[in-house]
């Protein structure tokens, strides 16, 4: 019993306590105290540590009304997890103030990792099948998506879950599959939980043991980075796994394995008054996304790309185009928002919110934008509902070391590109150089080219020979 009560409080202190070292892609994380709210835009979430005995049912009440009214001006639907074993429970405040239970009650699982290793290390696939992990371009997603559909509930849905760490299958997130011949018969996911020393089993189709001795594995294996931008970039070693799973064959696998029943969860819901939400996030990641990819591919056959450290300009700068040379680019972090290092006047910070500002004015209504790094993570979002206090940030960067950047509309009809090796930022766009010319000529100074020639004024020189 000690055992379990210790595994409870870690998992009180660090998985219900845990704040992001990084929010959710698209989504704004706020702490008000005990409570960590999460807003996606489509939805929002609470979650707390389990709050002072001495709580009175007054001061419940508001705590839930000061949540609620969070939710309610944003126009968000929000979740909230109620777990049995705390002394205050919230049940009778979250009823009165208009939540209602949705879903079945489920089990708070808890296991030590060893544990779960000592009681599965020999299971295996069934005879005429096999276990393999989840990677990019999988050719069965539909048939993925359908017995996902088909089965559940589930602790967090697999779209959420890829949807917070943008598909980065095998660092934050663990996809397991049970093929048998040409058939997809079982999916499980799991997500390492920050820098916690938790793993949390979030869903499987079915109770399928053959997925354990994988994730504690994985689970195991230090490239299971956390979230966080510091210099501690190792995730701690992971000593715990967690599950929350309604009664049933799952459960019981789960406790055959080494899982111990915890506590309970209940989850309420509210929806505030008013329009609906939004359908979809603010900005979304693109890393193996067909989209993504096909966007390059028309860059770089509108464009002429030839992607060189040696050879420049490296596109085809059309008529509409003006390009300027860039001085100084310092932030080597590649940190998830440019500027996060440099001071506000810095000439690449400025450069960065003037092409926010005309980017934002050019779009049409509704138009997402498309930030692209080249062979490296993009991201597709809407520059309307970035940015700000209480959005997230803009995603990706105008320029930076070390790589190729572009900002775009996916009919490429405007946009910037930077090439790093050369030093230069090229615009193009009618519209939209009419809203930065003048700003980024007054912050970068004299223009190099214009229209894909030199103007004369900066002396340059082209590469003489062929691309790397």
């Amino acid at each position: 019993m000690d055992e379990l009560k210790a595994l409870l409080t870690a998992h009180d202190e660090q998985v219900r306590g845990h704040v992001p070292e990084r929010a959710p892609v698209g989504a704004v994380v706020e702490q008000d105290g005990p409570f960590l709210r999460t807003h996606f835009s489509t939805h929002g979430t609470v979650r707390h540590t389990p709050l002072p005995a001495d709580t009175t049912p007054t001061a419940a009440a508001e705590l839930v009304h000061r949540q609620q009214s969070a939710f309610a001006a944003r126009g968000e639907p929000v979740e909230w997890a109620v777990y049995g074993h705390d002394q205050v429970v919230l049940d009778e405040a979250l009823r009165a103030a208009g939540f209602t239970a949705t879903g079945p009650e489920r089990t708070l699982l808890l296991a030590d990792l060893d544990d779960v290793a000592a009681r599965t290390g020999t299971v295996t696939a069934p005879r005429g099948s096999r276990v393999r992990a989840l990677d990019y371009g999988y050719h069965r997603e539909r048939e993925l998506d359908r017995l996902i559909g088909a089965a559940g509930p589930y602790a967090r849905a697999l779209t959420d879950v890829r949807e917070d760490h943008g598909n980065l299958l095998g660092r934050t997130l663990n996809v397991q599959l049970l093929e048998a011949e040409t058939r997809l018969v079982g999916v499980g996911w799991a997500e390492a939980v920050g820098s916690t020393h938790f793993v949390a089993l979030r869903g499987m189709t079915g109770p399928h043991a053959e997925f354990l001795p994988a994730w504690v594995r994985w689970a195991r294996d230090s490239r299971a980075l956390h979230m966080g931008s510091g210099p501690q970039r190792e995730a701690p070693d992971r000593h715990y796994l967690v599950a929350e799973v309604p009664e049933g064959p799952i459960r019981d696998l789960l406790g055959a394995a080494g899982f111990r029943l915890a506590s309970t969860v209940r989850t309420y819901s509210w929806t505030p008054p008013g329009p609906p939400p939004a359908t979809t996030r603010p900005v979304s990641m693109l890393i193996g996304d067909r989209d993504h990819d096909s966007l390059c591919d028309a860059f770089a056959a509108r464009f002429s790309f030839k992607p060189s450290t040696t050879y420049y300009p490296s596109i085809e700068e059309p008529l509409d185009s003006v390009t300027w040379h860039v001085e100084d680019v310092t932030d080597t972090t590649h940190s998830y928002r440019l500027g996060r290092n440099l001071p506000d006047d810095h000439r690449v910070a400025r450069l960065q919110k003037a092409v926010e500002r005309g980017l934002r004015a050019c779009v049409r209504p509704g138009e997402e934008l498309h930030s692209i790094d080249w062979y490296h993570q993009g991201y597709r979002f809407d520059p309307a509902r970035v940015g700000g206090p209480g959005r997230p940030a803009w995603p990706g960067a105008a320029c930076r070391d070390g790589d190729y950047y572009m900002l775009l509309t996916r009919d490429l009809r405007m946009g910037t590109f930077w090439h790093p090796w050369e030093e230069s930022f090229c615009v193009f766009g009618r519209d939209l150089l009419a809203e930065v010319e003048d700003d980024l000529t007054a912050i970068l100074g004299t223009v190099m080219r214009r229209g894909g020639r030199n103007t004369g004024n900066v002396w340059t020189f082209e590469s003489s020979g062929d691309p790397d």
